[in-house]
């Protein structure tokens, strides 16, 4: 019995020691020693009389956590028996135990706790006394059993040995009845208590049991909370220990292995295996205070993990550590998310190329690189992909993503190894080309670049031909200014955009300023189309047979307060390019429907033509936002008419035709101007809806002298009458030019010869003085 309760003991110490040990150094390393002391106050509490009290201190004595037993003074240092085994002090009924605990700052302090054995002598000593109680019960019942049957053979007596018999098969509840007074009815009564006693101690014991089994839980749980991995490498025996939570780290069971530490650096990855090893070395001679080292680690599977290894050496009167213990962490998940984070933001989440601001960290590289060899040329391209907006508005935001994705993708082919991509705006991208040989490269590369991006691509059902704008910056007139080389590449993209002919432009000297005079432009331009400042000026269309007015054409004016009175060539292109045009569009129409009803009170009725762009006939309800603004001004359909170029109408592939078709129906007539320029639209006239044709005043000023060009003019006017069309002629400016084209059968003239363009109310008396046609024939 003496053995049982000593191993009991052993196992009860051993116990709390583990479990304090792991908590001390989960929440140590973080140097949270208040929580700590909290979380021992628990522990005690549900310990009841085993585990009484904790301590910890620094190797100078000094206490760091104090739980339990408040009323102590002083730590009595632990007792041992001759064996070693922790014992109670004499005197006195607990068992001191001290371990050692590496503390933060690598300082190694200790770890002392009190255990009670109250409770196991208690239960050593019930046990004695019951099995004394019911030797003593045996005896006695054996001594009544053989005098009974000497000389008294009564109830009573059967009871009792049923009673006996019963405590000896474990019923501890059985009972005997206590009647009488006489002696054997006092044993009975003596029977009883015993039995109570014992049943209640059994009772407790299997409660302390049950308690015991709920402490090892919280133990067991505890220890996994740490979720570190300790390792304890004997130096001196060259040997290592390593828990089951490191081996459940590194993926496999290391404990099984034979591994000694001159094994570690197989498990490592590559490029971390000699840092592990510097750092080792540095520690183990006294030149760091602590390993502390973040690093990879090989799995079965051939993956890495990232984990954080620490650890601390024990060093002998001379300094050379005989010992090092530590832990193993994993911060994998950690480790990615930093990853993620730094990636995300260096790097556009859509295509996956770099964004602008690691593009500029390669540009600064780039040109580090030429200041060290001037034989090294680059530049810099940026792309600007056209009519993406309407793409946007007319397909939905998940088909501008896709193209976007293609675009990037079709970049990324066309690089060269050492060249970068990159995603700088919603729309724009930008290529560093490193390396070049010429100043003809970047361009050559660009114009490959056009035509690798203009492929079709299907979005949404619908086959898109991607077209972009190209500015290129060369290297050879910059030394630091990585945003310097990007800006003038951007501005050599925005005089490509406003270019109709060269889709590539390099920068040149004088663009930036255009561009701050572009952007003031802009900035201008915005604030008066927000306050309705733009005005509306009119030139006449007169027939040639008789110069009578026949309708008008509206032609946007902008009255600037610093440039005077701007025409369309100074901003229409800038409105394009910002994507403005529509909003333009509209405020002139807005203009001209008031003007004419003003007019219509005062008895001039004439239609007036307005302008609308090639962006604009893409607008998906172009048609019924003009029907809209008609009936808003309460004009019928016919009041105006709309002038598209011929290039536009044109278009293959393009919603145009369709748009116009729609506008013809709801009774507005359609013009095609600057005939004769674009597509020298034959082949397509008959496909185009059209009611009148306007010939380009390039024709019109050379027609007098060039009697090839006459006879073009002729042939194309009596095709027009053939198919029904009218014709009207732009830029006359002399009689002369008047009477050929009237002898040709051009019907309508239009120029400086009839009137200039005037504003609303200078038309107004021109059209008093000079009533319009009642009735047009076009």
């Amino acid at each position: 019995m003496d053995n049982a309760a000593s191993a009991s003991l052993d196992t009860l110490v051993t116990q709390n020691a583990v479990m304090l040990h792991t908590v001390a150094a989960a929440y140590g390393q973080h140097d949270d020693y208040v929580t700590l002391q909290d979380v021992l106050g628990e522990l005690l509490a549900d310990a009841d009389e085993g585990l009484v009290y904790v301590r910890i201190g620094r190797p100078d004595g000094s206490l760091l956590v104090s739980a339990g037993l408040p009323t102590m003074q002083a730590l009595p240092p632990p007792y041992t028996d001759a064996d070693g085994r922790p014992q109670a002090t004499p005197g006195d009924d607990l068992i001191h135990v001290r371990r050692p605990l590496l503390l933060d700052r690598n300082e190694v302090g200790f770890l002392q706790f009190g255990v009670s054995v109250s409770v196991l002598t208690a239960a050593r000593r019930a046990i004695l006394e019951q099995g004394g109680v019911i030797a003593l019960a045996e005896i006695v019942l054996t001594f009544i059993l053989l005098s009974a049957i000497g000389y008294l053979l009564t109830r009573k007596l059967g009871h009792l040995l049923a009673g006996s018999q019963a405590l000896a098969e474990g019923q501890l509840h059985h009972r005997l009845p206590e009647d009488g007074l006489d002696e054997l009815a006092s044993l009975a009564q003596r029977f009883n208590l015993m039995a109570e006693r014992l049943q209640a101690r059994i009772g407790e014991l299997e409660d302390t049991a049950a308690r015991l089994h709920a402490s090892e839980e919280r133990y067991t749980l505890a220890m996994r909370g740490a979720n570190d991995g300790i390792w304890d490498w004997d130096i001196v025996a060259d040997t290592l220990y390593l828990s089951p939570r490191f081996s459940e780290i590194a993926g496999r069971d290391m404990s099984g292995l034979d591994i000694t530490p001159a094994d570690i650096p197989r498990y490592l990855h590559p490029d971390d295996a000699g840092r592990y090893q510097d750092q080792l070395r540095e520690h183990l001679k006294g030149e760091s205070a602590q390993l502390m080292l973040e690093h990879r680690i090989r799995l079965p599977d051939g993956s890495y993990r990232w984990v954080l290894t620490r650890g601390v050496a024990l060093r002998d009167a001379d300094g050379r550590a005989y010992r090092m213990a530590g832990s193993m962490a994993d911060v994998h998940a950690r480790r990615q998310a930093q990853q993620r984070l730094t990636h995300d933001a260096l790097h556009d989440g859509l295509t996956g190329l770099p964004n602008r601001a690691l593009f500029i960290e390669h540009l600064k590289s780039a040109l580090g690189q030429r200041r060290r060899n001037d034989q090294h040329r680059f530049a810099v391209l940026t792309i600007n992909l056209e009519r993406f907006r309407l793409i946007n508005d007319s397909f939905g935001h998940v088909a501008g993503d896709e193209l976007l994705r293609r675009v990037a993708e079709r970049i990324a082919q066309r690089l060269r190894g050492g060249d970068v991509a990159a995603r700088i705006g919603g729309d724009q991208f930008a290529i560093l080309l490193n390396g070049i040989q010429a100043r003809t490269d970047a361009p050559r590369f660009a114009a490959d670049l056009r035509e690798q991006l203009a492929r079709p691509a299907a979005l949404a059902g619908h086959t898109v031909h991607p077209h972009v704008r190209i500015g290129v910056a060369l290297s050879d007139d910059y030394r630091d200014d990585a945003e310097a080389i990007l800006r003038d590449a951007d501005n050599a993209l925005h005089r490509a955009r406003r270019s109709s002919d060269e889709a590539v432009t390099i920068f040149e000297a004088g663009m930036h300023t255009q561009t701050l005079h572009t952007l003031r432009l802009e900035s201008d331009l915005r604030a008066a189309l927000q306050a309705g400042a733009l005005a509306v000026h009119y030139q006449p269309v007169v027939r040639l047979s008789d110069r009578r007015i026949a309708s008008l054409e509206a032609l946007v004016r902008w009255p600037h307060p610093e440039h005077g009175l701007l025409g369309p060539q100074s901003f229409v292109p800038l409105a394009e390019t910002l994507g403005l045009i529509h909003d333009l569009g509209m405020q002139v129409l807005e203009r001209c429907c008031a003007d004419i009803v003003r007019w219509q009170a005062d008895g001039g009725v004439v239609p007036v033509s307005v302008n609308l762009s090639a962006r604009q006939l893409l607008v998906p309800d172009l048609p019924q936002q003009l029907l809209d603004t008609l009936a808003r001004h309460g004009l019928p359909p016919g009041a105006i008419r709309v002038e598209v170029t011929e290039s536009a109408a044109a278009t293959p592939d393009s919603p145009a035709p369709a748009t116009l078709a729609r506008l013809q129906r709801a009774g507005i007539k359609i013009l095609i101007d600057d005939f004769g320029t674009g597509y020298s639209a034959l082949g397509y006239l008959h496909t185009i809806p059209c009611d009148t044709l306007k010939l380009d005043g390039s024709f019109v000023r050379t027609l007098a002298g060039d009697a090839r060009l006459g006879a073009i003019v002729r042939r194309s006017i009596e095709l027009a009458h053939d198919l029904g069309i009218n014709v009207v002629a732009e830029c006359i400016e002399t009689e002369e030019q008047h009477t050929l084209l009237q002898a040709m059968g051009c019907d309508f003239g239009q120029g400086y010869l009839y009137a200039r363009p005037l504003g609303a109310d200078a038309m107004e008396a021109l059209l008093h003085d000079i009533p319009p046609l009642e009735e047009d024939t076009r």
